[in-house]
């Protein structure tokens, strides 16, 4: 009876890492074939005369230029040969032994192209773990027909069949990785915000007060073409240009200063939304305050304050300066299925009016610029 020998083929198809930097003890799959150094030398236990250990590696590549404002974070891969746990039996190491395994690295290879295209073309593909898993189930099929039609190597002339199939279908599948495939967005997003503001004051209170100005921080939560935002601002730098006679209210000098802001949501729905421009009308509502030192008071409450409903209309245009891609799933914290996350500079300009108490109702042109990151998710 023929004594059956087998030579086992070992992949890994998952391994997950950030950067393109591999373990020096492994091999990368080249044009160059393997040779008798690159496998561990062993006796064989049994039937097993030997092992084939492979791998599929990917990453997140490094930031590609796209244009002057959009940057790509793309998939790579790369296909490995574990020296240290692959080995062959001293009693059967023979040239023909070298090119079974060298036959097992390049289906592997092949393989890995097969994943990597269908990963980075066409249409974007989020579910990672799916496709990995389909790709080491064709696999391990194919090694599985390669080990009985090659009788784990032994039939030369099988073996000389599956290294031929195996080299043209490696040739006729070059990698294409430089388009980017088609995705389709989430309609939420989230975003944060930070500036500084300038307040105006309008009609008959122009004549009473100076600008103010302060520093402005914000959230966002985008739904489609609307956006929500929590915003706040407060700031200082008015001055009382005459005499405010008190009624209810102690007399608010000539010359002394306010300190000034407001806190509110604002409702906005995005007219365009381009690559580089976005513009957006907005409208919303909140409390505007107005605090002033009375310099004459002693006791222990010594701040007139003013405090009512403020509501405001405007237009906001954005630049986006900068436009990340991430076309790489369980990197980001804005999406596990990837997403792009835009940074801008947006300029505000916005009409209020404020209702504090004893009729002091006073309207104001407010213009803020703020520096903008918001966050895109990729459908699964």
């Amino acid at each position: 009876m023929k004594r059956i020998l087998s030579f086992a083929s070992i992949v890994f198809l998952s391994i997950f890492t950030l950067s393109a930097q591999t373990d020096l003890s492994y091999k990368e799959w080249s044009e160059n074939s393997l040779t008798v150094e690159d496998f561990v030398k062993r006796r064989s236990s049994g039937k097993l005369i030997g092992q084939v250990y492979t791998a599929i590696q990917t990453y997140p590549s490094e930031w590609e230029k796209v244009s002057w404002n959009l940057r790509v974070k793309r998939l790579q891969s790369k296909t490995l040969f574990d020296p240290i746990r692959s080995w062959v039996s001293t009693d059967t190491l023979t040239d023909q032994a070298v090119r079974y395994g060298q036959l097992l690295f390049d289906a592997t290879e092949l393989t890995r192209r097969q994943m990597h295209n269908y990963l980075t073309q066409g249409t974007y593909k989020p579910n990672y773990n799916a496709v990995v898993r389909r790709y080491y189930d064709l696999n391990e099929a194919r090694t599985d027909e390669i080990e009985r039609v090659t009788e784990n190597g032994q039939n030369l002339a099988e073996l000389q069949q599956q290294e031929s199939i195996i080299a043209q279908e490696i040739a006729a599948l070059p990698e294409t990785s430089d388009a980017i495939p088609e995705y389709t967005l989430r309609k939420f997003a989230i975003g944060a915000y930070i500036g500084a503001v300038s307040q105006f004051y309008a009609g008959e209170y122009s004549s009473y007060f100076t600008p103010s100005y302060g520093f402005q921080a914000g959230f966002t939560i985008g739904i489609g073409r609307f956006g929500v935002h929590m915003d706040g601002w407060g700031g200082g730098g008015s001055r009382l240009l005459k005499d405010i006679p008190g009624e209810k209210i102690d007399t608010w000098y000539h010359g002394d200063r306010l300190t000034t802001g407001e806190a509110s949501f604002q409702f906005s729905y995005d007219v365009y939304d381009g690559d580089i421009f976005k513009v957006s009308p907005f409208v919303g509502g909140g409390a505007g305050y107005l605090d002033y030192k009375n310099p004459e008071k002693t006791s222990e409450v010594d701040m007139d304050e003013l405090g009512g409903l403020r509501l405001m209309a405007g237009l906001s245009f954005d630049l986006k300066y900068l436009r990340s891609l991430y076309l790489v799933g369980d990197l980001v914290w804005s999406s596990m299925y990837g997403g792009i996350n835009e940074h801008s500079l947006r300029l505000k300009v916005y009409v209020t009016r404020t209702s504090y108490p004893h009729a002091i109702s006073p309207y104001s042109i407010n213009c803020s610029l703020s520096v903008n990151f918001l966050s895109k998710f990729m459908k699964p």
